[in-house]
């Protein structure tokens, strides 16, 4: 039954939003009552918060969650970073259009919604967060600051989804996923190490 709702709830908000969708629509499109829905889900911006974020969650406490059992020291930044962006962002383009709902959803929603979403998507942030240190620590690198190179580099791959197509218009060259992918990762990794180096730009010369 919570699956069947929460199938309801993202094609539902998917096609219009978080304020348009009542929870009466999503119980009949699921063939639930509101009262089921309400008893799994309490709120609706509980059951918004499960549909629309909870594959991005998984995804990274799978992620971090593999790491973990691998075990640290094993793999090579490379190969991790490119299976992270690789992994984000084929998720993300596979809900393409509930994305283009998110920028709106918490930021117009109700307090209560605001508070969920960010609460959920803090945890996880938070976990992969430490996984990384942890990996650093092993590694014996240093990178300026990880909060804020996990935040960047979820909001690259965030950001190059929602924008994907005004960044490749119809009847312009589009590059292959798989090339995209490859970029982000190289530009994180980059980005990453340059942060965490002693280098400095130099001062302007008066």
């Amino acid at each position: 039954m919570r699956s069947l709702v929460l199938r309801a709830a993202r094609d539902l908000f998917d096609e219009r939003g978080y304020e348009q969708v009542s929870t009466r629509e999503i119980a009949g499109r699921a063939g639930v009552t509101q009262a089921l829905v309400f008893r799994h889900f309490t709120t609706k911006a509980n059951l918004f918060v499960e549909a629309a974020y909870r594959p991005f969650y998984d995804f990274i406490a799978d992620y971090v969650r593999h790491w973990s059992e691998r075990g640290h020291g094993i793999g090579s930044p490379e190969q991790d970073t490119l299976d992270f962006v690789g992994g984000l962002y084929t998720l993300l383009l596979n809900n393409h259009k509930l994305l283009l709902t998110l920028p709106g959803g918490p930021s117009s929603g109700s307090n209560e919604l605001r508070v969920r979403a960010h609460a959920f998507l803090q945890e996880a942030l938070d976990d992969l967060e430490r996984e990384i240190k942890t990996e650093l620590a092993v590694q014996g690198t240093q990178i300026a600051d990880v909060a804020l190179a996990v935040r960047f580099t979820v909001s690259l791959v965030y950001g190059a989804t929602v924008l994907d197509e005004v960044l490749y218009p119809a009847g312009r060259q589009r590059p292959s996923r798989q090339h995209v992918i490859e970029e982000m990762a190289g530009f994180v990794l980059r980005g990453a190490r340059y942060a965490g180096s002693d280098a400095r730009p130099a001062e302007p010369q008066a």
